[in-house]
């Protein structure tokens, strides 16, 4: 069966700077939370670090044509906060805004839509030697951060988010410690959560002083929680789960408020006018989603509830489910359940899909091909659970596909697959996979 999608949609893919980008010491960049964090010896898989990652500073040039091969039309990545301003705030860094100058120049020449995304996790290292998101005063140097990028590319770009996956970077920055800064504190955590709620406000209201039609708006990482058994501890936990990864940022970010619960724990952070800055008018909500969350609660765990391991054997997980090499559930449904939510809860909102993939055990085999038939399979399903909510009224303008090439998967190195593009992370060598030729058809034949 032909599924078709809308004559304008925006097809594309996504990466992130500090995944890619290398030359991290490079043309006057200073040092993020990562590359600290991924150059303590034990917090990365192997010991490995993003100091190269796939030399995209050097190499740009190389992937904007792969990009331009299948006719992409948009390309979703992040600025490097410590090129633009290597301590966080104070003098600019001609050389890293000369780059992406020459990135969004060259996407431009090849009709690809830049899609901006001022902060993917690398927070400064200098502003976290002052208390990083604990620190309220980063609110305002973030913002001061968005202002000096718009003033320089709101000529040339369109389309800018304010964070990606709040949720996720301070939860496992701040509560789990396995990404960075490697905090495991709950005080520290809600602070931030404000910090960064409140950074995302004074950031929409000082990019929108510079240009008025500028698409503004967040990424959020969200999907269903489901409890991990029919207890009611773990209902319970599940409630609460939701509240921290869905609801912290999408509710004051795009309702006006938080949750009760969390207003209470939020109290001494919260001043006066606070959510009056954080409620910006946004034009949509970026949504990233991978899989459903089954939950368990956890009196050990800082939040009380965790996700819970396929070992634990969750209620309602059948044997023969199909899993991502991320231990990940392939559950196209539970996307579909999301979207309709966003439309449903959220006053019928724009939704740019701004990552959706899958990572795979991917090798180039003898004959010099990458044959990723599990991840075509996956990307028909979950595009499948896509035109269903477009069918049925969801305002959904685009897809990224998460990613364009193979990355440095954060605390797991460079283990995990997720590209379109198989990078050598020796010689660097781009190898196009099975999936890229299937993405590239999709996008000229607008379906599959």
């Amino acid at each position: 069966m032909k599924i078709n999608f809308p004559s304008n949609f925006l097809w594309g893919t996504a990466t992130s700077s500090y995944q890619i980008e290398g030359a991290a010491n490079i043309d006057g960049k200073g040092k993020s939370i990562w590359d600290t964090f991924a150059h303590t010896p034990g917090n990365i898989k192997n010991n490995e670090n993003a100091d190269v990652a796939a030399d995209h500073y050097r190499l740009f040039k190389d992937d904007v044509r792969l990009m331009a091969e299948i006719n992409m039309h948009a390309y979703r990545f992040s600025i490097a906060w410590t090129r633009i301003f290597p301590e966080g705030r104070g003098t600019v860094n001609q050389k890293g805004l000369d780059f992406y100058s020459k990135l969004i120049d060259e996407l431009l020449k090849n009709n690809i839509k830049p899609l901006v995304t001022l902060y993917h996790w690398d927070l400064p290292q200098k502003l976290q030697d002052k208390g990083g998101w604990l620190n309220r005063d980063t609110a305002k140097i973030f913002s001061d951060y968005a202002e000096t990028f718009t003033k320089k590319f709101s000529d040339k770009i369109d389309f800018i988010s304010t964070f990606n996956e709040p949720a996720v970077f301070s939860i496992h920055g701040n509560v789990d410690g396995y990404m960075a800064p490697g905090i495991k504190n709950k005080d520290i955590y809600l602070a931030s959560l404000h910090h960064i709620n409140l950074a995302h406000g004074y950031a929409i209201q000082s990019m929108r002083s510079i240009r008025k039609d500028l698409e503004l708006g967040c990424v959020l990482n969200l999907g269903p929680c489901v409890p991990c058994s029919d207890s009611e501890e773990d209902i319970n936990a599940t409630n609460i789960y939701d509240m921290y990864w869905n609801r912290a940022f999408l509710n004051p970010m795009y309702k006006g408020y938080y949750p009760s619960a969390l207003e209470n724990e939020l109290k001494k952070y919260i001043f006066s006018n606070d959510i009056k800055n954080i409620y910006q008018k946004c034009d949509y909500i970026g949504l990233n989603h991978y899989q459903h969350s089954r939950v368990k609660a956890d009196k050990n765990h800082l939040l009380g509830a965790r996700g819970a391991y396929y070992n634990e054997k969750p209620f309602g997980l059948s044997n023969d489910v199909e899993l991502t090499s991320m231990g990940w559930e392939v559950v196209p449904e539970a996307y579909y359940d999301q979207i309709m939510e966003l439309k449903n809860l959220y006053d019928d909102p724009i939704i740019y899909l701004t990552e959706n993939g899958c990572a795979y055990l991917d090798k180039i085999e003898n004959d010099g091909k990458v044959y990723d038939n599990k991840r075509v399979e996956y990307y028909k399903k979950y595009l499948s659970a896509v035109k269903k909510a477009i069918d049925d009224g969801a305002n959904i303008k685009g897809y990224m596909v998460w990613s364009l090439m193979d990355n440095f998967e954060w605390a797991l190195g460079f283990d995990k697959r997720f590209g379109l593009i198989h990078i050598d992370f020796y010689t660097l060598k781009r190898t196009p996979k099975n999936s890229y030729f299937f993405y590239k058809d999709l996008i000229n034949n607008n379906g599959f």
